[in-house]
Order: C-alpha cells, then sequence, then structure tokens
C-alpha cells in the first residue's frame, strides 16, 4: 500500500471521517447515489440473487440503497468510523477490509458476482493494479467490476510519480476535509494496461464537472482463461 494511500487513512482515522460523515448529513447527494443504483441495477439486469461487495463504501449510501432493494451486499472499509456509520444507517452486512492487505478468501467464504470500487481516487497506479487483482480473482466466472477513475486529461498540469501515476495533493473547498489529499488521475492508456489479461469492457462512459469528463465510469467483465 502507497505511503500516499497511507497518509488519506490517517487523515480520516484522525477526524476526517467525522468530518465527512457530518458533511455527507448536510448534503447527502441523493441523485447521484440513486443514479450510480440505477446503473448498477441496470448492470445485474435486476437480479437479486447476485452476491455483491463494495470496496471502500465509506458512509454506506450505495450499500443502503442495494440492500433496500433486495440485493446480498456487504460493504467494507477500513476506517473504524465509516464502519459505524454503515451500522448506523442500517446496513445489515458490514465487514472491516482492507482489500490491499488483507487476503480476500480469508475474509469471504465466496466469490462475489459484483465487486464495486466507487470513489476509491487515493490509490496510485501500483494498489490500483493490486485492486484488479483481488477483484479478478474474488469474482466468479463472468463475475463484474464497477470502478471509477478520475480523468487525466482534465488534470494536464498533474505531477508523475515514478511508477507512472499522475496526481496531486490538494484541499476540495466545497468537500468535508480541508487538509490535503492525495489524488490519483488515469487515462485510457493507465486503464487498458490496469485491465490487460484480466477484464473485458461491458460499459464505458465519462461523468461528472462542467463537461461530464471528470470521472471514468467502467462496467468490466472477468474474462475467461481458455483451458
Amino acid at each position: 500500500m502507497s505511503e500516499h494511500n497511507i497518509r488519506t487513512i490517517n487523515m480520516y482515522n484522525s477526524g476526517g471521517a467525522c468530518e465527512y460523515i457530518k458533511r455527507s448529513e448536510i448534503d447527502p447527494e441523493t441523485e447521484k447515489w440513486e443514479k450510480l443504483f440505477k446503473y448498477i441495477e441496470d448492470s445485474l439486469f435486476n437480479d437479486k440473487t447476485k452476491k455483491i461487495i463494495e470496496f471502500g463504501s465509506g458512509c454506506g449510501e450505495l450499500a443502503f440503497l442495494l440492500q433496500s432493494a433486495g440485493y446480498d451486499v456487504i460493504a467494507t472499509d477500513i476506517v473504524d468510523e465509516f464502519l459505524k456509520e454503515q451500522n448506523r444507517i442500517g446496513i445489515n452486512k458490514v465487514k472491516k477490509y482492507n482489500f490491499l492487505l488483507d487476503n480476500f478468501d480469508e475474509n469471504f467464504n465466496f466469490k462475489a458476482d459484483l465487486i464495486i470500487s466507487w470513489r476509491n481516487p487515493h490509490l496510485d497506479m501500483d494498489d490500483m493494479r493490486k485492486l484488479f487483482d483481488v477483484a479478478y480473482n474474488g469474482l466468479t466466472d463472468n463475475g463484474l467490476l464497477i470502478i471509477n477513475f478520475q480523468n487525466a486529461d482534465v488534470h494536464p498540469d498533474a505531477s508523475v510519480l515514478p511508477n507512472g501515476t499522475k496526481y496531486e495533493y490538494k484541499v476540495l473547498e466545497d468537500k468535508p476535509t480541508k487538509e490535503k489529499r492525495f489524488y490519483a488521475y488515469f487515462n485510457k492508456e493507465d486503464i487498458e494496461y490496469l485491465r490487460k489479461d484480466l477484464f473485458e469492457i461491458e460499459e464505458y462512459h465519462n461523468e461528472g464537472g462542467k463537461e461530464q469528463k471528470n470521472w471514468h465510469v467502467l462496467t468490466l467483465r472477468k474474462k475467461q482463461i481458455l483451458k
């Protein structure tokens, strides 16, 4: 796990998560979460038998919507305050789990039909590759990964780490927590590198910001290994 991701986790553990939760209560972004829920439901063809795991559930908005609609979903995070919030709002299955460090099979006794990684912008290229490997191994044959990345094309002045990650440390004035956080940016070539040999692109689009280009959004299907 990169030092940049560790700094972000430490920020959330030292009060940032409480600020984030408080801000989310003031501005719950209901429309955005409902839009994502609909996107996921369409991707699953409303099949309530599918087993879902969300990596980094934060305040749990998405997991709660999925659970309320009858889906079998596990919300995960590594920040205790977020886990408490997930329990508080009534999510039935909450688990402390670090997908970068913890063994998937030791934490889950099944393979998921869908893994979701939404708004995890603090992962550099190496951490993101680890996420892809874990998701691939944690999915059923033909399983789906729904994920979004901040778009590097919207941040042409970003710095570059030795491993190729485009990034900035910045404060988002309109968002919770006023400390600088690490934000990683990815272009289409980066995504091709990450998914290579692991996933096929089922659906791709951009969304967010005035020009609707701030985020890459992808539904990826696990590739079948020919024997």
